[in-house]
């Protein structure tokens, strides 16, 4: 038996031996080898850099650059053929672009811990060579936030962080990362880190690209995926942490890597930043099976310029914000819409108000959309602001769940399954040049003679259209041909929407 101990005792100090020298190489002034070259991307150098080319390509043509700093991304962590098309959009927008760090937020998928575990040194090896892990950066931060961990284990069979760096090294000439994994958080846990994060940002302001990396929604049905996926996308260009972080708790939203996500948001917020969709999509359009899909989106967070976000028209944009109602007030919305919608089915009666708020007593442009378990079961609204906002929605909830000629009328039986869904329109704004559509922000309104057709903007996010196709889908719409945008005759109008659902 003696010699039975012994052997054991040897055998565990050779894989301790061995288990510590791997921890030395993968995590201090070695090199960290990559755990899924060949897995998640190709190992060989001259296949990953067609591969990336060939991404980043699409993605140019497909949409126009930011001129605005941009100091956030979120990017999806899937394997290249699945999420990588996805997330060129992101990474094409700072190619050429300086920065001196970028700081990758990812999640740990396989050994759990509480907090954030920062790597603070050494070297992080792809395919296309290695990369600095910026050590000076790394002592201030671990300075300036104690909290943040050196648990190393981690950091050695995940792939939120190495998928992102080949992407970095195609469109960025030099640069240092911080490598960072997310355990498990609380709300009340992200104010430190943030104020960290917000310090180093203040202090540099065009140093560091701050990338969170995320998945979306996780094996839903297709139509399913893209209803959570819209949800989810509309809090975070509305930068509605709240909202996102209540939703994530109850499970109508859902992110892989969520902590990094709610963080870089939450820095937006208090850098006075701005939001732009870049790209969303999931498995079932890349690979054509819809039964059980996995969501990916590309979200760019950048600087406002001064001069032209100060004057909404000089800007070409829409003021999103003028006139938005309150959480009270859409509340208030939501249950006029409901009682409506639930006297009206059972009893044909159209129940009386006594509204006294101010903004649901003017003239809006509003669209009720109902929902049965995800699917669309009546959408009517009106253009333009002709009636007070609250009786708008009182008589599109009626046309939607009565007259909307694509469906049967709704019967009581039913009303338990459906969601209301209510849309407030800013005014119309034409336009000449199609550069001003900005995909998950405008819907569109097109005219030609005496057609017109009009989709509200959460349609192009749920489908996962670019530009040209939300133009086509919506020439489809008004009932002309698919590139009737493209005449001169053609009137295209853009307009943005409060979205407000139960």
């Amino acid at each position: 038996m003696g010699d039975i101990k012994r052997l054991y005792v040897f055998m565990f100090l050779l894989m301790f031996i061995g288990l510590s020298g791997n921890i030395y190489n993968a995590y201090g002034q070695g090199i960290k080898e990559p755990a899924f070259a060949g897995l998640f991307y190709p190992k060989e150098k001259n296949e990953l850099e067609r591969q990336i080319l060939n991404y980043l390509n699409n993605a140019e043509k497909k949409q126009e650059r930011i001129k605005q700093h941009i100091f956030g991304l979120i990017s999806p962590h899937a394997g290249y053929e699945y999420s990588g098309g996805v997330a060129a959009y992101g990474f094409s927008q700072i190619k050429g672009r300086s920065y001196k760090t970028v700081i990758i937020i990812g999640t740990s998928h396989r050994i759990p811990f509480r907090g954030i575990s920062i790597y603070p040194e050494g070297l992080w090896k792809t395919p296309l060579g290695n990369i600095p892990v910026d050590g000076e950066i790394s002592k201030v931060l671990m300075k300036e936030c104690p909290q943040l961990k050196t648990y190393k284990m981690p950091f050695f069979n995940e792939h939120s962080i190495e998928v992102q760096l080949p992407f970095l090294q195609m469109v960025l000439k030099e640069f240092k990362i911080i490598p960072l994994l997310t355990g498990g958080m609380d709300k009340k846990d992200y104010n430190d880190y943030v104020d960290a994060f917000i310090r180093l940002m203040k202090k540099y302001p065009k140093n560091f690209l701050i990338l969170a990396s995320t998945d979306m929604s996780h094996y839903h049905d297709y139509h399913r995926a893209k209803s959570i996926d819209a949800l989810t996308l509309r809090h975070m260009e509305n930068m509605d942490v709240d909202g996102l972080i209540g939703d994530l708790e109850g499970e109508k939203c859902e992110l892989c890597g969520p902590h990094g996500a709610i963080m870089l948001i939450m820095m937006a917020k208090r850098l006075n930043g701005s939001v732009k969709i870049l790209q969303y999509a999931n498995s079932g359009d890349v690979w054509g099976d819809k039964s059980r899909v996995v969501g990916y989106s590309s979200l760019a967070f950048f600087y406002k310029d001064s001069e032209k976000s100060s004057d909404p028209q000089k800007a070409g944009k829409i003021d999103t914000t003028k006139g938005e109602l309150t959480k009270n007030e859409q509340k208030l919305l939501l249950n006029i819409a409901r009682k409506t919608l639930e006297e009206y089915v059972t009893r044909e009666k159209i129940p009386d108000f006594d509204i006294k708020d101010k903004k649901l007593m003017e003239k809006r442009g509003v669209f009720v959309t109902l929902k049965k378990k995800g699917e669309l079961r009546g959408c009517i609204g009106y253009i333009e602001p002709v009636l007070p906002l609250y009786k708008a929605v009182i008589d599109m909830t009626i046309a939607a769940s009565t007259r909307d000629m694509r469906f049967l009328p709704v019967h009581r039986g039913e009303l338990d399954d459906i969601k209301i869904e209510i849309s407030v329109l800013s005014p119309l704004k034409r336009i000449n040049n199609i550069g001003e559509i900005e995909i998950g922000r405008h819907g569109l309104l097109i005219k030609k003679g005496n057609y017109s057709g009009l989709l509200l903007p959460q349609v192009a996010l749920e489908y996962g259209w670019d530009r040209e196709e939300f133009l086509k889908q919506t020439c489809i719409k008004a009932g002309i041909y698919r590139n009737a945008w493209k005449d001169k005759q053609t009137e295209i109008y853009i307009f943005s929407a409060q979205i407000i659902s139960e």
